[in-house]
């Protein structure tokens, strides 16, 4: 990710400079606060999309904003993989996916090799197998299914040394304080399950046997996937990639990250019409208002700057726009596109 030179401080000063009201010299005890609200206001018009002139959304994938998210392997029978915070910033929404045969000695190994997974806003629970998911969706850990403590003298097989799919059990539970556990060191449950004090924070960690078992908040964010990997499938690891949420001003001092210098104009050009539509005085907010509207046309400029090649995607129907004369395993004809 580029970084900006650019703090929020000098926009301000330097569109102040141009006799454009500033935000900061309102009433008395007001200090930066409206300055800051702005300034996440335009931050999420640029990253997240906006409504613009003729009632469409603006929202671009930016290179600039994209992130990875911490890659997990798939367990046999499990749809939900809760997960501790994503370090490289918080999902705002699934770009691509990639799905690896991380076991298979052959090289390279097998990458996408059925197409990369589909990002879904919301996947529901079920029992249905395949050798191969084919959907990803993002949730909160409080909304995802965890399992129960297996009992003792259980082996949690490592899944980054066998060819198959190991028989584990879910490697996710809810423990008697309500604590919510994964599992991150593989071995032999003990004689009891485990268990931490109430509210125990992200991170800390439980020896149940020779299993470790790790605390993840149910605020922090996890992958629920379609279908379920069965148990002789390989064991596949998948590899999200994401658009960052926006960050928010919390200082003057914080500079335009993710948005890079390059980009930096169309950020002073949305936060000048912003700072007018603030103004009490009644003819800089219906400049304001003008300038807003011209600012959202003008993304259809930055996007243009940030989309000079092809994407590596195309349209797909999900659903055949005839009756379906054939299986599952017919080849792809006009009635049975997909």
């Amino acid at each position: 990710m580029p970084n900006s030179t650019i703090t929020l401080e000098s926009v301000i000063d330097a569109i102040a400079a141009k006799g454009v009201p500033d935000p900061r010299s309102g009433p008395a005890g007001y200090g930066d606060g409206l300055a800051l609200e702005l300034g996440n206001e335009v931050m999420a018009d640029l990253l997240a999309g906006a409504i613009s002139a003729r009632g469409d959304i603006t929202r671009f994938n930016w290179k600039f904003n994209r992130a990875v998210a911490k890659p997990f392997q798939l367990n046999s029978w499990q749809q939900d993989y809760p997960q501790s915070v994503q370090t490289a910033g918080i999902i705002g929404w699934g770009e691509d996916c990639d799905i690896l045969d991380i076991n298979n000695t052959v090289m390279p190994k097998p990458l996408n090799w059925d197409g990369a997974i589909t990002w879904k806003r919301q996947l529901t629970r079920t029992s249905l197998s395949r050798w191969r998911p084919s959907s990803i969706c993002w949730m909160y850990n409080s909304d995802l299914g965890f399992g129960s403590w297996p009992g003792q003298n259980v082996t949690y097989h490592p899944l980054l040394t066998t060819v198959s799919n190991p028989q584990n059990p879910l490697m996710s539970m809810v423990d008697a304080n309500g604590n919510l556990l994964i599992v991150t060191g593989f071995g032999v449950t003990g004689a009891a399950a485990p268990v931490l004090p109430v509210n125990s924070a992200e991170g800390v960690t439980v020896t149940d046997g020779t299993v470790t078992w790790t605390v993840v908040s149910p605020t922090s964010q996890g992958f629920r996937m379609d279908w379920l990997p069965n148990a002789t499938s390989p064991n596949y690891q998948i590899i999200p990639y994401f658009q960052i949420e926006p960050p928010k001003f919390a200082k003057m001092a914080q500079t335009l990250n993710p948005i890079p210098d390059s980009f930096s104009r169309h950020f002073f050009a949305g936060m000048e019409a912003a700072m007018f539509k603030a103004s009490p005085n009644p003819g800089d907010m219906k400049r304001g208002e003008q300038a807003k509207m011209d600012w959202l046309k003008s993304l259809v400029v930055m996007t243009g700057q940030g989309n000079k090649e092809p994407d590596a995607y195309s349209m797909v129907p999900i659903n055949q726009a005839v009756e379906r004369r054939w299986q599952n395993d017919a080849p792809y004809t006009a009635d049975h596109p997909i």
